[in-house]
């Protein structure tokens, strides 16, 4: 009965009377269901676009894509994908469309591929859209320089990436465990000299490598991501050091080009030269399985997960720090369940075990 009266009393309050119990419990029912509405409006307001630079048959670049989408669709955002094609110029031409819009996007993700942060920065400058690099951050020094400006102080929000230092020399360390003799003799097939992820990766491996006894480096290529170059690349390394003992690779796709070109010299991949790789995806899924690579490495994408999250708190309290000190990179098996559900495709239980249960998000 108390319950009853202090009911009625908050809503007569609020100008709102009834005769009964049942017509005060069908107006709270009423008030509850028009909250929820209106904080369903309010969150599915929120429209983001992401610059992906990649393109889509990317394994990499698709796996951001599907994770960043489970984690927008549970967020109740608007999300809309550019894909650039790793072509500068496309990738500035979307950002000049996305920033012409009459009804502009509250959020802007991209990745600083090829330095086109500055161009993108200065299309976006004035405009009140909050810009999150995610996977490859500005020139620290630019940003500290950035934030001096009032505008940016607002509007340029805290980078999502990893350690990717961590990363180079986790990826060379794994590789190492599968020598049996010693000195053991590694060439490396690396991104490119462009990325800060590249480089950053490229010098860890090498840190790594070199003060190793037990391993020689015998020389770093560049392959710019891509199977075909990374092909041809090892085929002049196969015949300048015939008996290399392993291989690490910067990506899955990359991997592929240094087995096929192993095959085609007689050598077992996984067997007679050891292989390395980052990214867990199909083609690496398939690799693994096969034993023509020994070790596979990743977590990087999940990164596209964290950046939603951080979104919608940034629109809750101001704030944009969730998960931004968390290493998702790690070395995976075959049993792995990550693995597993890239590979049946089970993106939003990636989500909800790979990001929110380490975010700490409540669903």
């Amino acid at each position: 009965m108390l319950k009853w009266i202090t009911i009625a009393l908050l809503l007569a309050g609020n100008g709102l009377f009834f005769v009964n119990q049942t017509q005060a419990n069908q107006v709270l029912k009423n008030q509850l269901t028009a909250n929820q509405e209106i904080d369903s409006q309010l969150q599915e307001n929120i429209n983001v676009v992401y610059l992906n630079p990649g393109a889509v048959d990317e394994s990499f670049w698709l796996n951001v894509d599907n994770v960043m989408r489970a984690s927008a669709q549970a967020q109740g955002i608007n999300l809309a994908i550019h894909h650039a094609n790793r072509d500068r110029i496309r990738m500035l031409s979307q950002a000049v469309e996305v920033a012409s819009q009459i009804s502009l996007p509250n959020y802007l993700i991209m990745v600083n591929d090829k330095e086109v942060a500055k161009k993108v920065l200065q299309i976006f400058y004035r405009k009140p859209v909050y810009i999150v690099f995610m996977i490859n951050d500005i020139e620290h020094e630019t940003r500290l320089e950035l934030l001096k400006d009032p505008h940016w102080q607002q509007y340029l929000l805290p980078a999502v990436i990893e350690d990717n230092y961590y990363i180079g020399r986790a990826s060379a360390a794994e590789l190492t465990e599968f020598f049996s003799t010693q000195p053991a003799h590694v060439v490396a097939v690396a991104g490119d000299k462009v990325r800060a992820t590249s480089l950053q990766r490229t010098q860890a491996m090498e840190g790594y490598f070199n003060i190793h006894l037990d391993i020689v480096l015998e020389q770093v290529v560049y392959a710019d991501w891509q199977k075909d170059k990374a092909y041809e690349q090892t085929q002049v390394l196969l015949n300048r050091f015939p008996g290399v003992d392993g291989i690490w690779t910067g990506n899955d796709e990359m991997a592929v080009g240094v087995v096929k070109a192993l095959k085609e010299t007689h050598r077992k991949p996984g067997e007679d030269v050891k292989i390395s790789t980052v990214n867990p995806s199909n083609l690496s899924y398939e690799l693994l399985k096969k034993g023509e690579v020994n070790s596979v490495g990743g977590g990087s994408f999940l990164l596209g997960g964290v950046v939603p999250l951080n979104i919608t708190q940034h629109q809750q309290t101001g704030r944009f720090d969730l998960c931004l000190d968390e290493h998702f990179y790690r070395q995976l098996n075959i049993d792995s369940p990550l693995f597993s559900m890239i590979v049946e495709g089970q993106w939003h239980q990636i989500y909800q075990q790979e990001i929110a249960a380490i975010c700490q998000v409540n669903e």
